[in-house]
């Protein structure tokens, strides 16, 4: 383990990781921070013609707070590539902003195979299991703790909840309809793509 004062210089497989990031992360976050007058109003704000304002907000801010996590990761990871080492500390939040992010998608994930498609593109399952396989031993046992526990609760939050509240029964073609009255037909086609399901 590092201790507080130390630094570590980046290795190859780090350094990849830590531009995947940059690249990644400051790019998704730079848009959505600037996006205000081109994003488009999301399908379930829109109402008799126009566009419910509360709905709307609550998409903005949802979208700004997902900016400010990705800003933030973003910049630690170019940091850290563009001086060549890295501390404890920005190793530590790396590892945080991964296993904040990963409990969201744990915790919704789809049925089916579309469920392991969504989790196998998200970025964040495979840097955050890079970090683990290659770097767990430079940070506090406490904080690959804390990383395994929000991953757990991710998990338990799908098994308890959202398998057994969000809808039911928990199938993809039961998803489909809520998916169909959210955001309409075409959108649904798309999802059947990815989920590899074909309508009858």
């Amino acid at each position: 383990m590092l201790s507080s004062t130390e630094f570590y210089q980046v290795t190859p497989i780090l350094m990849w990781v830590l531009w995947i990031e940059a690249v990644i992360y400051l790019g998704i976050g730079t848009y959505e921070i600037f996006d205000d007058f081109i994003a488009k109003v999301p399908k379930w704000a829109e109402r008799d013609g126009g566009a419910n304002a509360w709905i709307r907000i609550q998409d903005v801010v949802a979208r700004k707070m997902h900016a400010a996590i990705c800003i933030i990761l973003g910049f630690v990871a170019l940091n850290g590539a563009l001086e060549g080492f890295v501390t404890r500390f920005e190793l530590e939040l790396i590892f945080i902003s991964f296993a904040v992010l990963m409990p969201v998608i744990w915790s919704t994930m789809m049925p089916g195979k579309l469920g392991f498609m969504i989790i196998f593109l998200k970025p964040e399952f495979w840097l955050q299991l890079i970090m683990f396989v290659f770097f767990s031993h430079l940070v506090r046992m406490e904080i690959l703790i804390i990383c395994v526990a929000l991953n757990l609760w991710g998990i338990f939050v799908n098994i308890t909840l959202v398998r057994k509240v969000f809808f039911q029964p928990y199938t993809y073609e039961e998803l489909r309809t809520h998916v169909v009255a959210a955001v309409g037909e075409e959108y649904a086609a798309k999802i059947d793509k990815l989920a590899g399901h074909k309508t009858r």
